[in-house]
């Protein structure tokens, strides 16, 4: 073939009914496509003619076909496809990628602020670390970065207890029994629990009192309820505020010590740091004796037991520790 000469290009026999209908045919397949898909622009009107291999001028250019009947009919795919792209969302509000999407977006959303909130708690951390010396100051006892507070409360006299003699217990636990059921592997019951307990610890500190919080942290079967019923544990000099949850990873703490530490700026609060160590024989025997519905898979226990992350006063904002020693 010399240069002057050009490939030809093959003459579209088909009549105009057989293009329309091929139109019609291309337009119903990739409508389905873009539904499965959540992508409404693999059924557009240039993927259309692509697909049915028609001349975009029979969708746009009245001047090129003389034929008005013809030309309408091209006109009504043209307007089909039209709809579908002004209306896709209603087609696509049911489809599991639809679903899944949002789900996606949701999650993606989460996970942005909850990436900003450690942020936020990064640039404390750092602060905290370029004051070492205040920190040192914070520690009672301290041996190998871990260290325990005595807890002098227990030794107090009832005369001496004062006002603070009792204790706000703030527990997700409790919200999880609905209609005397134990709902723990519910996971929208288990949320609206969380949230109902920010709540009560935000109402529990509006109050211009120096209180201090203290923060359980131990699998369950650890003996925390039992700790925050005794309120001979507690310091009396100040108002107290126990959460009792499990508390056991570095960034479920930091939910707790952020919304505490926007209360700190109008009064005093320390925050006290509970730790439980119990033997695994003993977490086992306890889960045993627990009623049926709050009974425990014992793999799912010791998976508890093993993620306990050992608070830190070095990178962790709180002021105080006990550490509560089991069998």
């Amino acid at each position: 073939m010399s240069k002057e000469e050009k490939p030809q290009t093959k003459r579209d026999s088909r009549t105009h009914d057989q293009r329309v209908s091929d139109l019609e045919s291309e337009f119903g397949k990739l409508k389905i496509e873009a539904i499965a898909n959540g992508k409404k622009t693999i059924a557009s009107a240039a993927e259309v003619l692509k697909a049915a291999r028609v001349n975009r001028t029979y969708f746009y250019n009245k001047g090129k076909l003389k034929d008005a009947t013809a030309l309408a009919k091209y006109h009504v795919v043209r307007d089909s496809v039209q709809r579908f792209q002004k209306d896709f969302d209603s087609y696509c509000e049911d489809t599991v990628v639809n679903k899944l999407q949002k789900e996606k977006a949701e999650a993606d959303e989460g996970r942005r602020q909850v990436c900003l909130e450690l942020i936020n708690q990064e640039k404390q951390i750092v602060s905290l670390q370029e004051t070492v010396g205040v920190l040192k100051q914070k520690v009672r006892l301290q041996s190998d970065h871990m260290f325990d507070v005595v807890n002098f409360a227990s030794r107090v006299s009832k005369s001496e207890r004062g006002i603070f003699s009792e204790a706000i217990v703030i527990s997700p636990d409790r919200h999880l029994w609905k209609n005397g059921q134990y709902h723990f592997n519910d996971f929208a019951v288990r949320e609206k629990a969380w949230e109902l307990s920010r709540e009560e610890l935000n109402e529990a500190l509006r109050r211009s009192l120096p209180s201090r919080v203290y923060l359980l942290v131990g699998p369950p079967c650890a003996g925390k309820t039992t700790w925050a019923k005794d309120y001979s544990n507690i310091f009396p000099e100040m108002h107290s505020v126990i959460i009792d949850a499990t508390n056991l990873s570095y960034t479920s703490r930091l939910e707790w010590i952020s919304l505490i530490n926007k209360h700190r700026a109008k009064t005093t609060i320390k925050i006290c740091v509970v730790v439980f160590l119990v033997a695994i024989t003993t977490l086992k025997a306890r889960n045993n004796r627990r009623e049926p519905s709050k009974r425990m898979d014992e793999e799912f226990l010791l998976n508890k037991a093993e993620s306990l992350e050992f608070p830190n006063l070095r990178v962790e904002d709180f002021d105080e520790m006990i550490v509560v020693r089991g069998e």
